[in-house]
């Protein structure tokens, strides 16, 4: 079974706060994966996992570690929803501060629970520049029925507007507060050297990340087998 996406939901939270929610549409099923990206709008806020645990948080990425700018920062968690089902996710700020900023969650179906996180993952900081690819040169394979969930924010003054990467469907996309200058979106379409593609409104760093989900090996396997001509 391919890689799907179930449902996605973002919110953002406008006035400084203690703890960020994100409530899904409809409470996630019991064994799919929940990938939850925060962009932090507040300068030097460390996140709690978000609560309830759903399983292991596995596949954390901090997807900048330094830019001189600490509100240019997105994290990113992901993990099998084991426990009871539910469709609130908490992430509280450290040291009781408070912070402004947004949540983008995916729920997936049909991901491998094998690997942390699922088939690799990367960041990067880019000099500022008006163009920039998602995913660094010479980019990354994506085999059929699996995705690339991916991330990027713009640092410094004088924010502009992030265009979707090549080839990538944008769930979320900002260049106001509290959310300046971001961009997360998904793509699910087969390709080599996917690099994603994209610009920016205004010449400014640019920080990216992304993470590879792949469906189980034994159903790739099957595929291979079946092109082969093996088992008809």
């Amino acid at each position: 079974m391919a890689v799907g996406i179930v449902q996605t939901k973002n919110v953002t939270v406008s006035s400084l706060t203690t703890s960020h929610v994100l409530t899904f549409n409809s409470s996630v099923t019991v064994g799919n994966w929940v990938v939850i990206a925060w962009r932090q709008g507040t300068n030097n806020r460390t996140p709690s996992v978000p609560a309830p645990s759903a399983g292991t948080w596995s596949g954390l990425q901090d997807f900048v570690a330094s830019n001189g700018t600490t509100n240019a920062r997105i994290y990113c968690w992901s993990a099998q929803h084991t426990g009871t089902a539910t469709d609130t996710y908490t992430i509280t700020i450290g040291g009781s501060n408070t912070a402004v900023g947004v949540i983008q969650g995916w729920e997936l179906s049909g991901v491998d629970a094998s690997g942390i996180p699922r088939g690799g993952s990367a960041t990067q900081f880019l000099a500022s520049s008006s163009s920039w690819n998602l995913i660094a040169s010479p980019g990354v394979d994506l085999s059929s029925g699996d995705i690339i969930i991916g991330a990027a924010g713009e640092a410094g003054s004088g924010w502009g507007t992030l265009t979707s990467p090549s080839g990538f469907t944008t769930r979320f996309g900002s260049a106001l507060t509290p959310a300046t200058s971001t961009w997360m979106g998904d793509n699910l379409t087969a390709g080599t050297g996917i690099t994603g593609a994209a610009s920016t409104t205004i010449a400014r760093a640019v920080y990216t990340g992304y993470q590879i989900y792949k469906q189980p090996a034994a159903v790739t396997a099957a595929k291979n087998l079946l092109l082969l001509g093996v088992g008809t």
